[in-house]
């Protein structure tokens, strides 16, 4: 099967997957390797030689097949009503890999209405734009994933499409499956926080919280409790258990301070846990082996303080307090936590820290000398790579609010800018289940709508 240039999507490299379910003729599938909007993929220095295609399906049995740039291949008869996922890497000559791209798990070919079934690659350890672009793109908005399938952003301080402004009730989604855009009827509200879900989401919001399901079917949800509401957490931080529960930290938010977290389990079940003292752009983030941690925000409060797993109220732990607003806190090998980016009290950039999340008394953070970014961040959020290296992403505290990514290596140290495709303010980062960062939306430079997304695959 010959191989063809594409101008919008790059050099696409074709398999044959041959259904041998109940049909008597093998139906023929093409899986096409998509380079979306970048042209230099397979060919920026150091090129790919070689790319191997690895089919897996849910039951282990595993088809794979080597090509070049520009060729054929054949995955050979691959079930096609057996749930597989799909993985591409592309090396150079010395055998470094340079290119990645991952499908999400659970593909059935067969339940494809078109032949064509593309997976997206990249090059690793930067910025990429997989095809199409967002109906419309959304400022300063919530994000969340829905369904382990699609990215979904609605809310935030305005939106807009090619046609001019739009109402922010509008839902814009990105279907990591077809690697296209989708979108929805207006929500029930303007949403602060989105919890997703296998089947729906809750959009919280300042009057409120409704439940929205994969049809679009909606119903008012009420605060759990008979004082608060959930103005108290909107716009806060969803942080995500490995219970299944996710929790609303609105501490985590710029702002009026407040000491309200909302609890959000596996069936939907909402209650309220409270911080042992309210706080304003705190760092959250979930330890294992610890529960979720929250810390800084305050200048009075404990440095930090644990909601242990399983339970049910919040003990702050012998830390002096951290002023430090707009930092992330997450894993960084060793069993510690790390604090990255914020602002100090001055304005100035928070120096990045290392601590035990476990400790329980008598407990300092360490300043790691050289690790500090190089810009103030506010919004911040950052994601383990392992072992001591994090990503970590957030927004510019100046007034351009430019979003800027960095990957910091702890024990070197070492800092490195990871510059945006397109530079924005007001973007969305959202995790993809297929192991990828995603930022959705934003305003471009010159103020027009960022619809375009971009993908990060760690290195």
């Amino acid at each position: 099967m010959s191989s063809r240039r594409d101008r919008r999507s790059g050099w696409l490299v074709m398999a044959a997957l041959l259904g041998s379910g109940c049909s008597e003729e093998p139906i023929e599938r093409t899986l096409q390797i998509v380079t979306g909007h970048e042209t230099d993929t397979f060919s920026a220095s150091p090129a790919v030689t070689k790319i191997r295609i690895e089919a897996r399906t849910a039951t282990g049995t595993t088809f794979a097949a080597e090509t070049t740039p520009g060729g054929a291949f054949d995955l050979g008869e691959v079930p096609e009503d057996e749930p597989l996922g799909v993985e591409v890497t592309g090396t150079t000559a010395e055998g470094a890999t340079v290119v990645r791209g991952r499908s999400l798990t659970g593909i059935v070919p067969g339940a494809f209405a078109t032949v064509d079934i593309p997976v997206f690659v990249q090059r690793v350890g930067t910025w990429a734009r997989p095809p199409g672009e967002l109906a419309r793109a959304h400022v300063d908005a919530p994000g969340a994933v829905l369904g382990e399938r699609f990215l979904v952003t609605t809310g935030g301080s305005a939106a807009a499409g090619a046609d001019g402004a739009a109402d922010v009730r509008l839902g814009d989604f990105y279907d990591l499956l077809g690697w296209g855009p989708a979108v929805t009827s207006a929500m029930p509200r303007e949403a602060r926080s989105i919890v997703g879900r296998i089947g729906g989401m809750l959009l919280v919001g300042d009057a409120g919280a409704s439940a929205v399901d994969t049809s679009g079917a909606s119903y008012e949800v009420a605060w759990p409790e008979s004082a608060g509401s959930f103005a108290e957490v909107a716009g806060g931080l969803v942080v995500e258990s490995p219970s299944g529960t996710s929790f609303v930290v609105g501490a985590t938010r710029a702002g009026a301070a407040t000491e309200e977290v909302l609890a959000v389990d596996t069936s939907g079940a909402l209650s309220v846990r409270k911080l042992s003292a309210a706080r304003t752009g705190a760092a959250a983030a979930w330890a294992p082996g610890v529960g979720l941690v929250v810390a800084g925000g305050s200048a009075t409060a404990a440095g930090f303080e644990v909601l242990p797993e399983n339970g049910t109220a919040f003990v702050a732990r012998d830390m002096p307090a951290d002023v430090t607003e707009g930092a992330a806190a997450v894993v960084a090998g060793d069993g510690k936590m790390a604090l990255v980016g914020g602002i100090d009290a001055g304005g100035a950039p928070a120096a990045t820290r290392r601590w035990s999340a476990s400790c329980t008394s008598g407990c300092t953070m360490e300043e790691v000398a050289g690790a500090t970014l190089p810009v103030g961040l506010t919004r911040t959020q950052a994601f383990s790579l392992g072992g001591s290296r994090v990503f970590v992403v957030g927004h510019e505290a100046t007034a351009q609010k430019l979003v800027r990514a960095f990957v910091i290596d702890l024990s070197g140290p070492v800092v490195e800018e990871r510059p945006l495709r397109e530079p924005r303010s007001g973007a969305t980062v959202v995790a993809a289940p297929n192991g990828t960062l995603v930022l959705l939306g934003g305003a471009l430079e010159d103020g027009s709508p960022a619809r375009r997304v971009e993908t990060f695959f760690p290195d």
